[in-house]
């Protein structure tokens, strides 16, 4: 399940007078004069762009840069229409003014046929005509209630890198079916949360029931030949722990099998995206817990997201297509005294860093309130992380940027860490939803990009 996203590049073209071979003597506000600047810097801004898509292409998001259209008058614009509405992003470079000053003119009519439009323009040492013009058409769209889905950039290449992989997420997650077993948790929003849920990011969910799983389960259990492969997955596991704890090989075993069934449902619905109301009959019926199978899985690019909780799993799987890396979804507190925040589960991705990066050390333990199961406790590297919780009815988003400062081991879900932020007690006032999710990193601006799309509140602390 990969789609890549397209960009489109469109020039402002100068008209007639400006392309000349000598440069002009009238002047306007924008460093054009002849056809030699416009030619140099379209060939400086190709070349700019397509090292930054493969940037963005080295850091998980699937991109591909499109031909670009250049547009000089309205006939231009009608001509370009189609390749236009295309695109999943077009990038309007406004080397020269493209009008701005009514609902009529050129910039008006590209947004219009754009799914996505973000004005790019540059100071140093070529200062674009759009600097100057840009932002009062931008301000024109605000008041008209058509700027969500229009950024502007003035010449910050990273925040453009992030609005892209904002974008990113929401492609995915719009084409993405989601595997659920069992019905979405009610502590969290329930079928409410899912149903908006869905309205505003736009995926699909295929359902199973408790008494789908428990018959696979245990027909798995039984089959002597899912046996040997579950038994094969989880030594893989444990061979690259620090040590196992808890779990007994029944427990491992029972782990294994539970990331079988997980992965049929995966495969046979062509899906990237898992969650389970594991909290429930299931734990007695089957004895084990899916915390093992999750930690695999969200390790292979798979989004396993606990509890069928339909508000935090929607960041779940956003946060980790923007970042291209696992994040760790977690049950958060607020330690004022120390300033920091404390998150926890009974499961944690060991790639923390990147899908392609070193698993973090880890122990194998059991889930911490059933002793079922098996799960790892990962030893969390110091850095810079985003932690991000949506309200229940997805109108707030809490964005946090904080430190990792070392990994607890409290009597609380097995993984844990512990994060430096600024305003520990603003933070716990501002609380959202229940689950937050955490990724190595600083995505505040993608998130914020995300908030601005969907009309979604952010509160930041960074």
């Amino acid at each position: 399940m990969d789609s890549e996203l397209e960009v489109r590049l469109i020039f402002a073209k100068p008209t007639d007078y400006w392309l000349s071979e000598k440069k002009v003597e009238r002047g306007y506000w924008g460093f054009v004069r002849c056809r030699e600047d416009y030619e140099q810097e379209k060939a400086s801004v190709k070349r700019q762009f397509k090292d930054m898509i493969q940037n963005l292409r080295d850091g998980g998001i699937s991109i591909e840069l499109l031909p670009e259209i250049e547009i000089q008058n309205i006939n231009d614009l009608l001509r370009s229409i189609d390749e236009i509405e295309g695109s999943d992003v077009n990038i309007i470079l406004v080397t020269f003014p493209i009008g701005w000053r009514s609902l009529g003119d050129i910039i008006y009519g590209i947004v219009a046929a754009s799914k996505y439009a973000i004005f790019f323009d540059k100071f140093k040492p070529n200062t674009y005509a759009g600097t100057l013009f840009t932002p009062p058409a931008y301000q024109m769209l605000k008041r008209h209630e058509l700027a969500n889905n229009v950024f502007l950039v003035e010449g910050d290449v990273e925040k453009l890198k992030a609005i892209l992989r904002a974008i990113y997420g929401l492609k995915k997650i719009s084409s993405a079916k989601l595997i659920c077993v069992g019905p979405m948790n009610p502590a969290f929003g329930g079928w409410m949360t899912f149903k908006k849920g869905t309205e505003i990011f736009g995926f699909e969910t295929k359902f199973y029931t408790y008494e789908d799983f428990v018959k696979d389960f245990k027909s798995f259990l039984e089959d002597e030949d899912k046996r040997k492969k579950a038994m094969e997955i989880v030594n893989r596991f444990v061979s690259k722990a620090i040590e196992v704890i808890e779990p007994t090989e029944e427990k491992l075993l029972r782990a294994g099998i539970y990331y079988l069934v997980l992965k049929k449902y995966l495969d046979e619905n062509g899906a990237d995206w898992v969650s389970v109301n594991c909290l429930s009959e299931l734990l007695e019926e089957t004895k084990a817990t899916p915390c093992l199978a999750f930690s695999i899985l969200n390790d292979s690019g798979v989004t396993a997201t606990c509890e069928a909780d339909p508000t935090a799993m929607i960041l779940h799987y956003i946060v980790q297509r923007i970042s291209g890396k696992p994040a760790f979804f977690n049950d958060p507190t607020v330690n004022e005294k120390d300033g920091t925040l404390i998150l926890a589960h009974c499961t944690s991705p060991t790639k923390l860093l990147g899908y392609d990066k070193p698993a973090f050390p880890y122990q194998i333990r059991t889930h911490h309130e059933t002793n079922y199961g098996a799960t790892p406790k990962p030893i969390f590297s110091k850095g810079t992380v985003t932690i991000a919780g949506l309200s229940f009815d997805l109108d707030k988003m809490l964005i946090v940027r904080g430190k990792v400062i070392g990994t607890p081991d409290l009597r609380i879900c097995r993984s844990q860490v512990e994060v430096k932020v600024k305003d520990p007690t603003g933070i716990l006032e501002d609380w959202q939803g229940f689950h937050w999710i955490l990724v190595y990193g600083d995505y505040v601006k993608e998130l914020q990009a995300i908030c601005k799309v969907k009309e979604i509140k952010p509160i930041i602390y960074a």
